[in-house]
């Protein structure tokens, strides 16, 4: 019995000669693995890849029309912006020496501050027409075109260089880096609508916040488009800070609020609202609490709001309310505006809670207020 079994694989391999072209097919295709395995797999990412280079390329192309057709409409020569808008898509600003860090932050707000004034004053030269807070929001529209500008070039540089050297390693890279960017870019290009039309958006939230809880006080300007309005709730002073809308602009919160308290009087606690970028899993319009400076960027306003914190002894508590990079730079949804309530209402047990009647508030409405009055 197990010398017929025995016979019968030889037989068969004797009578085929089907299967003994199929048996050296697979011996000759598991050595062309071997040797172009590497080739193949590098040839199949950049295949991928060129498909998500092209989407990048129309997003990029799409958002530098969607800021001169915008500008246009304050100015008498579009011409004169389609020659300009390509100069000013490669604008950047150069980090400053990091070697001694004493003396950074100023170094940073310099030239932050100077990139934000050149943009502007170049966005008032191509829109003539637009008043200060219409050149805000086409700042902020041209800010967008500019990132797509950047992402496109980051992946097409990996693209090139991984085609030009057929490297496993810089394909790797591009693998690495091309999920990530693809969404800040989806994220980047669903916010060109909001921009162009001066919607509210969700980063917006906290001068929301703030404009709901001042009401019909009047502001008064305390730093560069930022403004502060005194009002009281459950018995307590607010002094409330946020960006100037209805234009484009984060403002200076963290000059704002050492001006405020050398201004008016000390706090009893300094309140931050802000957005906050959610993990995956968890839910947009979760209002969250905290410690600290709810505020992001570079960090020049943080560091000034934590420093007169510290140097006055004033507790500093935050409310997030958390969302994605995409809903924080597109119009306001829904669910982000029912969350609104519901900071205002933590703020409300926070403050009767840990604060007495007659106590001042400092309350900052963190965030970019195009849209909000």
């Amino acid at each position: 019995m197990f010398g017929l079994l025995g016979t019968i694989p030889a037989l068969q391999f004797e009578g085929d000669g089907l299967g003994s072209i199929l048996s050296l097919s697979w011996v000759f295709l598991i050595l062309a693995m071997f040797v172009y395995g590497q080739r193949i797999q590098v040839f199949l990412t950049l295949r991928r890849s060129k498909g998500k280079l092209d989407k990048l390329e129309r997003m990029m192309k799409t958002s530098r029309l969607k800021f001169i057709e915008t500008t246009s409409k304050y100015s008498t020569s579009k011409e004169e912006i389609e020659k300009r808008v390509d100069a000013l898509l490669d604008f950047f600003v150069i980090s400053p020496v990091g070697l001694d860090p004493n003396g950074i932050v100023g170094k940073v707000e310099h030239l932050l501050n100077t990139s934000e004034t050149v943009m502007k004053d170049e966005v008032r030269r191509l829109a003539p027409q637009a008043d200060v807070h219409r050149v805000n929001s086409l700042s902020n529209l041209l800010e967008v075109s500019l990132g797509l500008n950047n992402m496109y070039r980051i992946i097409r540089h990996f693209y090139i260089s991984g085609k030009k050297m057929g490297s496993m390693l810089a394909t790797m890279q591009l693998q690495m880096v091309l999920p990530m960017i693809m969404d800040s870019a989806d994220a980047h290009y669903s916010s060109l609508n909001a921009f162009s039309e001066g919607l509210t958006i969700g980063d917006g939230l906290g001068p929301m916040v703030a404009s709901k809880l001042a009401g019909s006080a009047p502001k008064k300007e305390i730093a560069n488009e930022t403004s502060v309005s005194e009002t009281g709730l459950d018995g307590r002073h607010l002094l409330i800070i946020s960006a100037t809308g209805p234009g484009g602009t984060v403002g200076r919160p963290g000059e704002a609020i050492q001006k405020t308290i050398e201004t008016y009087a000390r706090p009893e606690m300094i309140i931050t609202i802000d957005a906050a970028l959610r993990l995956e899993g968890e839910k947009s319009g979760e209002v969250v609490e905290g410690i600290g400076a709810a505020i992001g960027g570079p960090g020049v306003d943080r560091y000034k709001i934590e420093q007169v914190a510290t140097e006055k002894g004033i507790p500093l508590e935050a409310f997030v309310v958390k969302m994605s990079e995409k809903e924080a730079i597109s119009q306001m949804g829904p669910e982000l505006e029912k969350s609104i309530d519901k900071v205002i209402a933590r703020l409300r047990r926070a403050i009767g809670e840990r604060t007495k009647v007659g106590d001042t508030i400092l309350l900052a409405g963190i965030g970019n207020a195009q849209g909000v009055i």
